[in-house]
């Protein structure tokens, strides 16, 4: 299911980031960005967008795990050609998975481990939901909607980086990127939004 964020965020008057973003959308909205699967919780996954003409984006979520160590070994999408797991921001491939320890919350972020989507085909446009498939090695799998974000977005609803891409796409933008698959660095971003705390 894909979700139109920009019409529930237009209802709430204002793009807003964590809690706030969470108080003023309905509370489907809210639930929608967190996910649980045995002992871990999802929350707020999203995707970089790719930049216009290119089809690289990138896939960050905050994983609360309240039970032994796991591992994200895998993102499917029909539209994304290719997954690459990375442990940290200089891009080192995480052999064998994501490691995701015990009872802590691992942050996948612009700054940490995180996953980039290569080869993207088909992509929402900025303010939309992008279904992905999450596989961990013992948890199993679980369907994630990750809010689409800017290609420049610091953090999940980067309110300003939202502006300059909707001043930049009056039109809306488009579902298609097409071009280059370089991997873009991406490192030196800061990661504001805050996790929920761990029970």
């Amino acid at each position: 299911m894909m979700i139109k964020r920009r019409d529930l965020l237009a209802a709430g008057g204002a793009l807003l980031g964590g809690a706030a973003f969470d108080a003023l959308t309905p509370m489907r909205s809210a639930q929608a960005h967190e996910y649980e699967l045995g002992k871990l919780t999802i929350e707020h996954p999203w995707v970089r967008a790719p930049k216009d003409g290119e089809t690289t984006a990138y896939f960050y979520a905050f994983i609360h795990n309240k039970g032994g160590a796991d591992k994200l070994i895998a993102i499917k999408s029909p539209n994304v050609g290719k997954v690459t797991l990375h442990a940290d921001a200089k891009h080192t491939i995480a052999d064998g998975g994501i490691a995701i320890a015990a009872n802590k919350t691992t942050t996948l972020s612009p700054e940490g481990p995180h996953a980039v989507l290569a080869e993207v085909k088909k992509i929402n446009p900025v303010g939309w939901g992008m279904e992905l498939v999450l596989v961990f090695e013992k948890a199993g799998e679980v369907t994630v909607d990750a809010a689409v974000d800017a290609p420049d977005a610091k953090h999940a609803h980067d309110a300003e980086a939202m502006q300059r891409w909707e001043k930049a796409h009056p039109e809306g933008g488009v579902t298609s990127p097409v071009g280059s698959e370089e991997h873009h660095d991406h490192d030196h971003h800061d990661h504001d939004h805050k996790p929920m705390d761990m029970k």
